[in-house]
């Protein structure tokens, strides 16, 4: 990719002695008024995150260098008067999760769906990025390209979901899987922390990786990038899928060196790596192409983050990073927060994806709604068990999702209910209605159905009390 007319020169340094990015883009030249756009909300937090509350200044900048203020037509845009075609703002950069944007004296961690202004009225407008003041000697993180010396973004939608951490003292690790027409390569970065038991991360990570790409046949991208956030003193446990990368932020290090600190990290991995054919590719039409000026709910919540939670850890099983207990704890720990959240009753699953837009992921009014996460993944094992039952094990909901990313994902077409329950219907040769009506858009009780999908699984499932009198459900072989 070379640098042309058809896009924004921006630059971006840290405003010294603080905690805030400076950003200076030049746009085209045009003869009229134009509006600038700052996203509403990212990809992989489906609410509202109200990024404009972060900017401190917002200028444009005359031919002679000097300023002018800009009026605002919107909470996150600004009304951009004809001739102004450079722009500069700062933007407040001290919060360190796997979405968000932060600049310290050793790392630039840059989401630019936080902070990247563009122009509303032409979304083609590609992005040449000049970090200004990171030093030679650190490394840079990214799945974008780079040319001489700049990051390079073909256009808006692609820079919103490419994020990048530079830092001096990166750890760099790399591994191959080859798809059915080509050699991908993967890439691990991890700021703070090494990775704990370095040769088996990596193993595992190659493990489910291959499991992941064989059940697909290919894989979306050729370079893929996992980008983790390891800080040693702070309190964090995040992931987000991007594009072609993924940010994955777990911390202090007394947690990331435990095995359960690892067991999590190696989740998420798997989790967000298969998101990169699910959501960021496999998407509901809302979401077709992303619309940051305003909030896009969607019913499809359950797909999204459901399918990708079941089908995460059922990969971890698949490729051997764990054995059979160690899924039944998964899915132990999945159906307690399940069994005991009475929300599920109330609002659907599908109605609790629509109103994630409302009250975001917070636990919200009590009872009122379900996790997308939760009774999303808990309808996608029902919905494999059955397919695997009436096809006798030949084909499972790994086969619909297959059959949706050859159809619709690599086209870049938006799916809606209908044609997900369409392809587990033809996969499975019959229809799923009934799981449907009760679990996706209803809210009927799981548990009967429940103990008999783990029963065709080998498995029983029991539940007790515990000490504070929440259900908990036991998984053990038959």
């Amino acid at each position: 990719m070379t640098p042309n007319a058809k896009m924004i020169d921006l630059r971006i340094a840290r405003v010294k002695n603080s905690s805030a990015l400076s950003f200076d883009a030049v746009f085209p030249e045009r003869d009229e008024s134009w509006e600038a756009q700052l996203p509403v909300w990212r990809p992989g937090r489906y609410e509202r995150a109200n990024f404009a509350q972060y900017v401190i200044k917002m200028a444009g900048v005359l031919d002679n260098g000097s300023e002018i203020k800009l009026e605002k037509s919107d909470l996150h845009r600004w009304i951009i008067p004809a001739g102004i075609h450079r722009l500069r703002w700062i933007f407040q950069a001290d919060i360190l999760n796997a979405g968000s944007t932060f600049v310290s004296d050793d790392l630039q961690y840059v989401n630019p769906v936080n902070c990247f202004i563009y122009d509303r009225s032409n979304h083609a407008l590609g992005y040449k990025i000049t970090l200004s003041d990171i030093p030679e000697n650190w490394d840079i993180a990214t799945a974008l390209p780079t040319v001489d010396g700049c990051l390079m973004a073909h256009d808006m939608q692609h820079a919103m979901d490419s994020p990048w951490m530079a830092s001096p003292t990166l750890w760099h690790d790399t591994y191959q899987v080859e798809d059915s027409d080509k050699m991908v390569n993967f890439h691990v970065w991890t700021y703070g922390d090494a990775p704990p038991q370095q040769e088996k991360f990596m193993a595992d990570h190659l493990a489910f990786s291959k499991s992941q790409i064989s059940a697909f046949g290919t894989f979306p991208t050729s370079d893929y990038h996992f980008l983790y956030l390891l800080p040693s003193d702070t309190e964090v446990r995040h992931g987000v899928e991007h594009e072609d990368s993924t940010v994955i932020a777990l911390g202090p290090s007394a947690k990331i060196q435990t095995q359960h600190g690892y067991n999590e990290l190696v989740g998420i991995a798997s989790h967000e790596l298969y998101h990169a054919w699910n959501v960021k590719r496999i998407r509901p039409s809302e979401w077709t192409p992303y619309n940051f000026e305003d909030a896009c709910p969607s019913r499809l919540g359950y797909i999204a983050e459901g399918v990708t939670t079941y089908m995460g850890d059922l990969f971890l099983f698949e490729s051997g990073c764990i054995d059979l207990k160690g899924w039944s704890t998964l899915m132990e720990t999945l159906l307690y927060r399940h069994i005991n959240n009475p929300g599920r009753h109330n609002l659907s699953v599908a109605e609790s994806s629509y109103d994630t837009w409302l009250d975001g992921y917070r636990p919200g009014v009590k009872g009122r709604k379900g996790s997308i996460y939760v009774e999303g993944s808990v309808l996608a094992f029902m919905c494999d068990t059955r397919i695997m039952k009436v096809t006798d094990g030949k084909s499972s909901l790994s086969t619909a999702m297959k059959i949706l990313w050859e159809r619709f994902g690599k086209a870049r077409i938006g799916i809606v209910s209908d044609v997900y329950w369409d392809v587990l219907a033809e996969v499975a040769g019959e229809r799923l209605d009934d799981l449907r009506k009760k679990y996706a858009d209803g809210t009927e009780d799981t548990w009967d159905d429940l103990v008999e999908c783990m029963h065709a699984n080998g498995l029983a499932l029991t539940k007790s009390l515990d000490e504070k009198g929440h259900v908990r459900a036991t998984l053990h072989p038959v």
